[in-house]
């Protein structure tokens, strides 16, 4: 049974939050929500970029966010990082520059829930306990039978069960719906890095709000809640491990607040001119999103060569006219001609080579909703 969640408050267009100089704003397309500063209003949304920033009334957790982790992840590391990524790609878009990802890049914070609990009840589960045995090996060396000490870790399994009274604390529960595709592409984190939360660090980030509510993020919290407990009661056992733990309990003060984790995005144009967004952890620089060739240009690149080779096949020709009045031009249309050809098959690579490749590398990609 749960008890007592904590209530969330509307906070109006233009309203200031958690003093931080943010308004809740949201974005006119994938209707992804965030806390924006009055100046980025009207901006693209960084995560789809089609729709825009618009002012907009936004339900919240009233309280100041608990945790944030900071961003590692500098300019610096941000232009090595652009140019590993894009320095694979033979024939980019036009659009795919250094430059560009640099210029375009946002500062994001998306959150967690944190969540706490008064839990009373009962639980059983199997707890296990570390043991060694001794045994022998036999083996044969320098002509004679040997004897090997050998010692094994293995694990004892028993039954145990129990009441618990007692208190949890952030425990971190998915605040967005996207969660699993987001730590997807984002990567793991080290919740353990993060510091209580600093408006002033804020700097010009982004802030995406939760669009599960506490009492929608619940059915995942408890699994969380519970796996915590498992440790806390296989300790209380003596036990090192615990497994198939069951829990009949009251969860009671609920209590629900932020993490906010750091990312970048940025984006480039594709040759029809679709944003194709990238996402970088901000703190340990892991960097996804599609990475694709340009068709356009690789059929401009393959025209050029076919047309290299078109007037290279028409010298070879001419030569080979001309070796009636001047016999050693057949020599040189021979070497025109072998070049010719090379070249036209030349030109097939640019052609095909961006589709294979897109094929290959489109990533993981943010939902655009």
């Amino acid at each position: 049974m749960v008890h007592q969640v904590t209530p969330l408050k509307i906070i109006e267009e233009g309203q200031d939050i958690w003093n931080s100089n943010r308004q809740p704003a949201g974005c006119s397309h994938c209707h992804r929500a965030f806390l924006a500063l009055e100046s980025q209003l009207k901006e693209p949304c960084p995560l789809c970029r089609i729709g825009s920033l618009e002012q907009q009334a936004l339900r919240v957790n009233p309280a100041e966010p608990e945790r944030m982790l900071p961003f590692r992840i500098n300019i610096q590391h941000l232009r090595l990082i652009y140019t590993q990524f894009t320095s694979g790609v033979w024939i980019k878009p036009e659009d795919f520059t250094i430059d560009n990802l640099l210029k375009r890049t946002q500062k994001i914070y998306w959150p967690l829930w944190l969540v706490d609990s008064d839990v009373e009840g009962q639980w059983q589960m199997e707890a296990g306990f570390n043991y060694q045995v001794e045994s022998s090996k036999e083996y044969f060396q320098d002509g004679q039978w040997q004897s090997r000490k050998i010692i094994e870790d293995r694990i004892r399994w028993e039954p145990r069960l129990g009441e618990i009274n007692t208190h949890i604390d952030n425990v971190p529960v998915p605040a967005l719906e996207e969660h699993q595709d987001r730590q997807q592409i984002t990567g793991t984190y080290e919740l353990k890095n993060a510091g209580p939360f600093q408006p002033d660090k804020l700097n010009d980030s982004l802030i995406e709000a939760p669009d599960l509510t506490p009492a929608d993020a619940w059915p995942l919290a408890e699994p969380q809640v519970n796996k915590t407990l498992s440790q806390v009661c296989a300790k209380a056992a003596g036990a090192q491990h615990s497994r198939n733990f069951t829990i009949k309990a009251n969860y009671q003060s609920l209590n629900w607040t932020q993490f906010l984790l750091p990312m970048y995005a940025s984006y480039y144009k594709d040759d029809e001119g679709q944003p194709q967004i990238l996402i970088i952890n901000g703190e340990t620089g892991a960097i996804q999103g599609p990475r694709l060739a340009s068709q356009k240009r690789g059929w401009q690149i393959a025209a050029i060569f076919g047309g290299i080779a078109g007037v290279l096949l028409s010298l070879a020709l001419i030569g080979f006219l001309l070796t009636t009045i001047f016999p050693p031009a057949s020599l040189i249309a021979a070497f025109l001609g072998i070049l010719g050809f090379g070249t036209g098959i030349g030109a097939l690579i640019p052609a095909i080579w961006p589709s294979q490749w897109n094929r290959k590398n489109k990533s993981l990609e943010i939902m655009k909703k």
